[in-house]
């Protein structure tokens, strides 16, 4: 198809294209009933100028219920992504042309390409639409390099869309001077080149889209990447039918400084250079594929509000058109009088059990679900229907390594183990939160009991929360399989490893595990310091390097004096059953094992193994109690032996 001709679709510019798509996605990507609330949604709220139905800054931020920052309590920190929101929307809406067209009106078709986009349904409509979204994303975020569309491509309807863009981005982000980023000439935007295909306009477009070199010389600055930051880490726990409120409303001051906080530990983890004025689509890329692959995974049922139109389900009115803006706001205030009681309160991850978390809290939870699985490595651990059960907590259950043995080693599923500390011999008392997931059970080296569940197929991980992102995942081909290298083990007399090697045995001295590979956690008996262990290189351990780590960086040794370590259980389902009796829950079964487990430690406290006449007997009964790894320093771990 030459440069000048149409294709099947009799189309030949951007905007004419660009329509033919949303057609496409509309019927291709949203079921009827779906669509008809969109539709509802859209043009029961729309503005109109000059024949133009769209929506503007105020209408969007109204809809998806997100603050404008005036209404937060806390004036210091406000929740202001509104201004971020649009900014990234008005991008989206321009897809496959955002050279040519961006930023876009909101137009219903400019509106079913965002939520496609942003919900990636995509791939009902695009073949080869497996590529991720993370050019988009950068480009949606970047402060530098939009290309105004030349006046002699526009429209009468263009002109008017400049009108209603050009003072819908809100002043005072930070710009940015583009810096000459290195990018590889070769790489394709798939999912770009998907929809020109699909749309036969390949020949025509592809010189343009094959490589966008502004994307690479742009940059997010810090204060737009923070605002964005600070909405996702409010609302990560979003279902799509969820209001919004229920996670906005409340925002005191020392929560908005507590979601500041963990925002600027995650664009720690970005390398932002000061200097050259904000975050690299390299290390955007980088960053959020290996490190952070969940972190926009809120956008997706912020937008699934599109689909869902409170007027056809609630009302049975007949549909009677669009509203005009007065009767859209006296319908709005009738709502508001009419809402009844608040809206629940959004169900917690953790379950009840023996203590209630001194390190987790919403903020800390929505960051870990920006990188932590559930049951399956596609979807984060917000999004699914896991939970976490108390098992041990230092605060509740004191320093003891017996105690440890007791709650730890008979739970039968995947867990999290999470701690906080201070830098030892340091006059900082900046808290530093560490953690690893262990997808295995923690069991002793004699079992040959193992879990039938999903979680044994995930790679386990180490991490850093504060107060920097650090995320190193499990090695896929990990020396962890040898008996040496285990993902954790246990010992009550040299305490808790994470990606340890650990020695042979010896009669004539102690020994100790040694960090091996790129990561480790090594915890002392008297669970009273760690030490954490990252280094850029090494592949032969049982953790990878972090994905934002870099050759010439120094090797990172963090010895901590442990103020709470605690371990939570992963429990996939909290209303499966898991055992023989259908009436049992993987949490009843588990408080099960754990009172058999008392009352054998009370029964093994009576066996007489005392020295004397009947040393034989004693020595039977003190060899089967090791073999079965109930007494003595028997190695306890996950991931090697049994």
């Amino acid at each position: 198809m030459g440069a000048g001709q149409s294709n099947e679709h009799g189309a030949s510019s951007p905007e004419e294209l660009s329509s033919v798509l949303a057609e496409r996605f509309a019927a291709k990507c949203f079921t009827p009933l779906e669509l008809t609330h969109f539709k509802d949604n859209f043009f029961s709220r729309a503005l109109e100028q000059g024949g133009l139905r769209y929506w503007n800054e105020k209408v969007l931020s109204d809809f998806l219920g997100i603050p404008d920052g005036i209404c937060t309590s806390s004036p210091k920190q406000p929740l202001d992504a509104g201004p971020v929101i649009f900014r990234m929307v008005s991008y989206l809406g321009a897809f496959p042309f955002q050279n040519t067209l961006a930023p876009s009106v909101l137009t219903f078709e400019a509106m079913v390409k965002v939520v496609v986009l942003l919900t990636e349904r995509y791939g009902k409509a695009l073949k080869r639409g497996d590529k991720d979204r993370i050019k988009l994303l950068f480009g949606s975020l970047a402060d530098v390099g939009r290309k105004i569309p030349a006046e002699s491509n526009k429209e009468s309807t263009t002109e008017d869309s400049e009108t209603l863009v050009g003072h819908s981005h809100a002043p005072g982000f930070s710009v940015d001077e583009p810096a000459n980023d290195e990018y590889d000439e070769d790489e394709d935007d798939d999912l770009a080149l998907a929809a020109l295909e699909s749309l036969d306009a390949i020949e025509v477009f592809k010189h343009d889209h094959r490589v966008d070199k502004t994307v690479y010389e742009t940059r997010i600055s810090i204060d737009t990447f923070r605002r964005l930051l600070m909405l996702l880490l409010v609302i990560a726990p979003l279902k799509p039918l969820e209001s919004l409120k229920a996670y906005t409303t409340g925002l005191d001051a020392r929560r908005m400084e507590s979601v500041k906080k963990e925002a600027d530990s995650i664009i720690a983890a970005f390398t932002p250079e000061e200097s050259d004025g904000g975050i690299s689509y390299k290390a955007f890329a980088r960053t959020i594929s290996l490190s952070l692959p969940y972190l926009f995974d809120p956008l997706t049922a912020l937008f699934e509000h599109m689909l869902f139109s409170k007027n056809l389900n609630l009302s049975q009115r007949s549909y009677k058109g669009p509203a005009t803006e007065t009767e859209q706001e006296e319908s709005e205030n009738e709502e508001n009088e009419n809402k009844g009681p608040p809206s629940p309160p959004p169900a917690s991850l953790t379950l009840p059990g023996s203590f209630e978390s001194a390190i987790l809290n919403p903020t800390l939870t929505s960051h870990l679900s920006f990188f932590l699985p559930s049951t399956s490595s596609d979807i984060n651990i917000l999004r699914s229907s896991v939970k976490l059960h108390p098992v041990f907590s230092t605060a509740a259950h004191g320093s003891s390594l017996t105690y440890f043995s007791h709650h730890v080693l008979t739970w039968q599923s995947a867990t999290l183990l999470i701690l906080q500390g201070s830098l030892a011999d340091s006059a900082s008392e900046e808290v530093i939160t560490l953690g690893a997931y262990i997808p295995q059970p923690w069991k002793t080296s004699t079992s040959t009991s193992s879990l039938s569940s999903k979680t044994s197929d995930l790679l386990p991980c180490l991490f850093q929360l504060s107060p920097k992102h650090l995320f190193l995942p499990g090695n896929p081909s990990s020396s962890a399989k040898k008996p040496n290298t285990p993902t954790a083990y246990f010992s009550s007399n040299t305490g808790i490893a994470i990606g340890c090697q650990i020695p042979a045995p010896s009669r004539t001295h102690q020994t100790y595990p040694t960090p091996h590979g790129a990561g480790s956690l090594i915890i002392d008996s008297n669970i009273e310091t760690a030490e954490f262990h990252a280094a850029p290189v090494g592949h032969d351990g049982v953790f990878l390097p972090a994905a934002n780590a870099s050759l010439e960086d120094p090797p990172t040794k963090l010895k901590l004096d442990l103020y709470t370590l605690e371990i939570w259980g992963i429990v996939p389902d909290p209303e499966a059953s898991f055992s023989a009796d259908p009436n049992l829950s993987p949490v009843e079964i588990q408080r099960a094992k754990w009172e058999f487990e008392a009352r054998e430690a009370g029964r093994r406290r009576n066996i007489n193994i005392k020295a004397g006449a009947g040393d034989s007997a004693a020595e039977s009964a003190r060899w089967l109690l090791e073999t079965a790894g109930i007494i003595g320093d028997d190695a306890r771990y996950v991931g090697g032996r049994g």
